[in-house]
């Protein structure tokens, strides 16, 4: 039987009405989170004529486990649906009129795990990548380069030093693979900070929204 858990969920959006939109972010939840949830990011990260995208995860909850899990059928089948969303999202952004190169993913926690392992499985130049307190799914020493290249994609991926869900050693192997695949990274590691975004996270999602934007550039090579 085809696992489909997140087929049919909804997705909301904020920001820029499509027909004014000229960049995107796809912001992606966190375990036990929502759409409305994530989008109280825009708050922070908001810049004229970007639409953000939402989608929503089955019983709030993206894929069954954690970080460091085996990724096994069952997970996969998760992914997978979990993927749908995220390609449902980059097609209402891509009928407003706006392409993966001015589109940045980005999600936290169990969302971020999404956002990373979507841009590697489907590897193309993205407007951005932020891995918000999350990274990979699989033992941080397997984490490996999949086929195809991120093609200079800027990349973010932060995570608080008292993080008890996600290592800063998995953050820092999460970065080296999309800088394997031709990923444009940054690392941080954020000092007393816990399973959370916080201030440093927030102000490098505003940076790569800022470029799709036309107001600035990403920030500097890792």
């Amino acid at each position: 039987m085809t696992i489909d858990p997140h087929a049919g969920e909804p997705i909301e959006t904020a920001g820029a009405p499509a027909a004014a939109a000229e960049a995107a972010v796809v912001l992606l939840h966190g375990r036990g989170d929502s759409p409305a949830g994530i989008l109280r990011l825009v708050d922070e990260v908001y810049h004229h004529g970007v639409c953000y995208v939402a989608p929503a995860a089955a019983g709030r909850v993206w894929y069954p486990g954690g970080f460091t899990d085996p990724v096994d059928e069952r997970r996969s089948a998760y992914l997978e649906s979990a993927f749908g969303q995220v390609a449902a999202a980059l097609s209402i952004a891509r009928e407003a009129g706006v392409d993966r190169e001015q589109t940045v993913l980005a999600g936290f926690s169990q969302g971020a795990a999404v956002a990373a392992e979507f841009a590697t499985r489907r590897p193309a130049r993205y407007g951005g990548l932020a891995v918000l307190a999350g990274g990979l799914l699989g033992q941080t020493a397997t984490l490996t380069a999949r086929e195809g290249t991120l093609d200079g994609s800027p990349a973010s991926c932060g995570v608080g030093h008292e993080d008890p869900h996600v290592s800063p050693a998995h953050v820092e192997a999460t970065g080296e693979l999309l800088d394997a695949m031709g990923a444009t990274v940054t690392v941080e590691t954020y000092p007393e900070l816990g399973h959370a975004i916080g201030d440093g996270e927030v102000a490098a999602l505003d940076q790569l929204v800022a470029a799709v934007a036309g107001e600035g550039s990403p920030g500097p090579r890792r």
